[in-house]
């Protein structure tokens, strides 16, 4: 077994980028997964929804109600399982810009921040940030050696 220099370790890390992919893409996806669940088959998840929804003016609630937790849903399984994941990813970065732009807006307005950088900092500090760079990474980097993609 070979010794990692420390200078390689700093400029490529322990190189598991494969498992790293991997790693990102279920974790995200696993979240994807529940929180369409949740919305589809749990009654006062899926009210929250549709009250966000009637809150953020969005139209055609009676189809959205149901395409977006079903678009989640598929979209986080399609991810866990690596399959389609680019696809995917592109689709649930749709779901989370509206939700950054419809709904995480109005909170950070709320939150009176003092001037543009603590907009800024708030704005990276909602959740759907961090869950749209790692969306971003599957889309850029693909989903990695360790998905059923990689064997098509």
């Amino acid at each position: 077994m070979e010794i990692v220099h420390a200078t390689q370790l700093l400029q490529h890390g322990l190189g598991f980028v494969p498992v790293a992919l991997a790693i990102n893409r279920a974790t995200v996806g696993t979240f994807f997964t529940l929180s369409g669940y949740q919305k589809l088959f749990k009654r006062s998840r899926h009210d929250e929804l549709v009250s966000t929804l009637h809150a953020d003016d969005v139209h055609q609630i009676r189809i959205m109600q149901w395409l977006i937790p079903s678009a989640e849903f598929a979209g986080g399984l399609a991810l866990v399982s690596g399959t389609l994941s680019v696809i995917a990813a592109l689709g649930l970065m749709v779901i989370m810009g509206g939700a950054l732009c419809l709904d995480g807006i109005k909170r950070i307005a709320a939150w009176k921040p003092l001037d543009r950088i603590d907009w800024l900092d708030d704005l990276l500090y909602l959740p759907e940030a961090p869950y749209l760079l790692a969306l971003l990474l599957v889309v850029l980097a693909g989903p990695g050696a360790l998905a059923v993609d990689s064997l098509l």
